[in-house]
């Protein structure tokens, strides 16, 4: 009479499957309440610094937030889900007086909700009206934001522009 023997990776394969199984059966699926995004207007400017020429920026990042409640077995603390606009953000060149272009429109961010938070992007610009990402530079936007912590709402904020410090 044969018997017939299971295989190690069969057995961990198994565990591994009921293990997973249980894992997501006990956290569900992560859920959080839904909230309509409010919209502020942020004044931005600043300077970049750099070759071919400095650039002085000026206008208004459209910021979206968007308050996120966990309501999962895991019981997160209330966050905020922040989108940043700058296509009303421009700059002239400080030698040559050339309009640039800021990118980066749409970028997303996942912050804990607290009641002040400093909120620093990374950004494309480039020489012209329209986004060139073959020239492109790079500039840091840094935004000191307040926010109402029942509903997410920027309440108040400033941003201000400048170079990147790149270590040498």
């Amino acid at each position: 009479m044969k018997m017939r023997r299971l295989s190690v990776s069969s057995v961990v394969l198994s565990f591994l499957v009921v293990v997973l199984s249980g894992l997501v059966w006990w956290a569900g699926t992560p859920a959080r309440a839904a909230f309509a995004p409010t919209v502020a207007l942020i004044p931005v400017s600043g300077m970049v610094s750099g070759q071919p020429e400095s650039v002085k920026f000026s206008g208004k990042a459209q910021v979206s937030s968007e308050l996120v409640l966990d309501t999962s077995k895991f019981n997160l603390p209330p966050a905020v889900i922040l989108v940043f606009d700058l296509s009303n953000v421009s700059g002239i060149g400080s030698s040559t007086g050339s309009k640039y272009v800021a990118g980066g429109n749409g970028t997303n961010v996942y912050r804990q909700l607290v009641s002040n938070d400093t909120v620093e992007i990374t950004f494309p610009f480039s020489r012209g009206t329209t986004m060139s990402m073959s020239s492109a530079r790079s500039g840091i936007l840094s935004f000191a934001l307040s926010f109402d912590m029942n509903t997410g709402a920027i309440t108040t904020g400033a941003a201000n522009i400048a170079g990147p410090a790149f270590p040498f």
